[in-house]
């Protein structure tokens, strides 16, 4: 009998349900975790103020961790002993119940295939999710599952953000940041900072700034016309050539001129 057509395989590894976000997740992990015995999906919506639909879901994912247990009767759960552990931590603080959980979460697949990942040091955030998804055997119809997964282990700080989207374990060391080099008159010119190294003030939106004269008071030092230099289109890969500063330069140039051609072109009032 042939399998139905749009029918998604399910995951070779438990994920969370990506109808809930992580900070909801976090909320209906920690009152499932605090419960003083059996409970339903209503009982987790009056204190959470979640609805009972959504915090069902969030059970499979639970139990598959080892923090809630099936109890007797239909759609009936408990904590189990390691729940009542990041419970009492979660009432001492809020950090203590996320490091808590962290820890509940170490021996996890999803915790052991990030830290292979990033043992190396820290990468992007998408490759990591590629790796979960492979590791999970789940196709591009469940990677919204994948993401809330990453955003529940950065939640309770299993991995931290760094910068360019990347992410790094925990207890890596955090990478340093390079030391911006030394610039060169030029650059600091295009940068638009004068010979004291000091930024030379962002003319108000709309006007357009007057170009900086060069030393000899003679013409760009490219040789080039400006219709020459702006008939060729500019390409991203043009763009990743740039500094922040030029490119925050460029910015305030475009609108400013985009704002004095409106002006232009707007008709005249009879």
């Amino acid at each position: 009998m042939s399998s139905r057509q749009g029918v998604s395989t399910p995951p070779a590894k438990p994920v969370p349900t990506d109808r809930v976000l992580a900070g909801e997740h976090l909320t209906i992990t920690r009152a499932s975790c605090s419960a003083k015995g059996p409970f339903t999906a209503r009982d987790l919506e009056q204190l959470t103020g979640v609805s009972a639909h959504r915090c069902g879901l969030v059970m499979s994912f639970l139990r598959a961790c080892g923090l809630v247990e099936q109890a007797p009767g239909r759609g009936t759960y408990q904590p189990t002993k390691a729940a009542g552990a990041v419970a009492a931590a979660w009432e001492e603080s809020d950090a203590k119940g996320r490091q808590a959980l962290r820890e509940a979460w170490r021996k996890a697949w999803f915790a052991q295939c990030a830290r292979a990942r990033l043992a190396q040091g820290p990468a992007l955030r998408i490759g990591l999710v590629s790796k979960l998804m492979t590791r999970a055997e789940v196709g591009e119809t469940r990677s919204r599952h994948i993401e809330v997964l990453v955003d529940l282990m950065v939640a309770v700080g299993m991995l931290v953000p760094e910068d360019g989207g990347y992410l790094r374990w925990h207890e890596s060391p955090a990478v340093p940041r390079p030391r911006a080099p030394a610039r060169t008159p030029e650059e600091d010119q295009a940068a638009g900072m004068n010979s004291e190294g000091i930024r030379a003030p962002v003319p108000p939106e709309g006007v357009i700034p007057a170009p900086r004269p060069h030393a000899d008071n003679a013409a760009p030092p490219t040789g080039e016309d400006l219709m020459t230099l702006l008939s060729p289109p500019v390409l991203l890969a043009d763009l990743a050539r740039l500094s922040p500063e030029e490119m925050a330069a460029l910015h305030a140039h475009i609108r400013g001129l985009a704002l004095i051609l409106a002006k232009l072109r707007r008709p005249t009032m009879p």
